[in-house]
């Protein structure tokens, strides 16, 4: 299997927040030989290295200071385990002082998708994301002083997971399926546990990067809680886009379209006539099959699901573009193209949406977003509002931003 390294041409922001994760581990290296291939601990002795993402304090404010429902905030412990109305009120509201009381009890809080809420770690993953072509959420763990959250299990998506206080125990295992989808979630009593293959402390500073599949559980120290950042991939795979490919091409083979035989449900139905056919529509299916626009189906569903960036949003919306006001292509800017070639037209599609343009403004298009300052008139080939109309669509999908 070819491995690939996506580090060339990244954008400075996204190096440098996957440098935050593996530094000082050289990121080619780790996407060609441990990438779903092999966990990998990363020890640092720099305690503050993720203090600046997420704190007790920001998990204790944002407990405090929001009305949170079911989906915002979570609880888990090892043993006994945690029912989810033990902390939810009828309403789904979280009922914070039956999740701090289950904290006191040796319960774990958990925050998920924090980044949804905390604009350090949302910044964090937006510049993460051009690495992966993931979706990269985060899960926010608090565990009590000398607690376990999760029995023994394997997560079917990859994982960092960034130790930001306290210190972790952990025990890693076997992986009894391989690379599990989505689907496959982690199935107690049916998989052996069996003895740890790799044990470790991860201390304040440290992060592990531990590939689906593989069987884990830690354990809080006793000194202090443990606060820890885990950065989910939730990835497509290769069956994705083949499924894509053949669901396109399976569109254009006449065949498919007619009906199973008669009576193929019957006990005695003979089925080596039926194999024949099968295999020869694999055949046909298999020459038919391509892989640019399935994938670029993939990719443009991926880009316009991630979450922009929509600081000073308002703002831009309700502000006049003065002519002479200098903007720039954001470094980070998230968006791939989609060109009709009878018409010439175009659409932009980025985080969050996809905007149309006619084929007249894509030389101004262009220029904006070569990466050099710009103000409206600047813009080659368009009339005044129509200048307007293109920064304005451009600050509201955060692909430029005013210098």
């Amino acid at each position: 299997m070819h491995k690939y390294d996506p580090t060339t041409g990244l954008p400075q922001e996204s190096m440098d927040a996957l440098h935050r994760v593996l530094g000082p581990v050289d990121p080619s290296t780790f996407f060609t030989e441990t990438f779903e291939e092999n966990f990998h601990l990363i020890e640092r002795g720099e305690p503050g290295r993720f203090a600046d993402l997420v704190s007790v304090d920001v998990l204790d404010a944002f407990i405090a200071d929001n009305q949170l429902f079911d989906g915002q905030i979570d609880a888990t412990r090892a043993d006994p385990q945690i029912r989810r109305d033990a902390f939810t009120l009828e309403n789904n509201q979280i009922d914070r002082s039956a999740l701090l009381r289950l904290y006191q009890d040796k319960a774990t809080i958990i925050a998920p998708h924090l980044h949804s809420y905390h604009k350090p770690l949302g910044d964090f993953v937006r510049a993460l994301e051009p690495v992966f072509s993931a979706s990269v959420q985060t899960n926010i763990y608090l565990t009590p002083p000398g607690a376990t959250g999760f029995r023994t299990h394997y997560d079917n998506h990859d994982v960092f997971v960034m130790q930001v206080s306290g210190a972790k125990s952990w025990r890693l295992y076997d992986e009894p399926v391989g690379k599990p989808f989505r689907g496959e979630g982690f199935e107690p009593g049916k998989h052996d546990v069996g003895d740890p293959q790799e044990e470790f402390v991860l201390k304040a500073g440290d992060t592990v990067y531990i590939p689906r599949g593989m069987m884990h559980d830690a354990d809080a120290h006793d000194e202090e809680a443990s606060l820890h950042i885990t950065l989910g991939l939730v990835t497509k795979t290769w069956a994705d886009v083949v499924l894509e490919a053949i669901s396109k091409a399976a569109l254009e083979t006449d065949g498919l379209r007619r009906a199973l035989p008669p009576g193929y449900a019957n006990r005695d139905f003979d089925r080596g006539p039926a194999r024949e056919q099968f295999r020869a529509f694999v055949a046909e299916l298999a020459e038919k099959a391509e892989l640019d626009e399935p994938l670029d189906i993939i990719a443009e569903d991926y880009v316009k699901s991630r979450t922009p960036e929509m600081a000073g949003i308002v703002r831009y919306a309700s502000s006049p573009v003065p002519e002479d006001q200098g903007y720039q292509a954001s470094e980070n800017g998230l968006y791939r193209l989609i060109e009709d070639e009878e018409s010439g037209e175009f659409a932009v599609v980025t985080r969050g949406g996809s905007s149309e343009f006619i084929g007249a403004k894509r030389k101004a298009f262009d220029r904006a977003m070569d990466g050099e300052p710009f103000t409206r008139a600047d813009l080659p080939e368009i009339e005044e509002a129509d200048a307007i109309d293109l920064v304005r669509r451009l600050l509201s999908r955060g692909l430029v931003r005013p210098v």
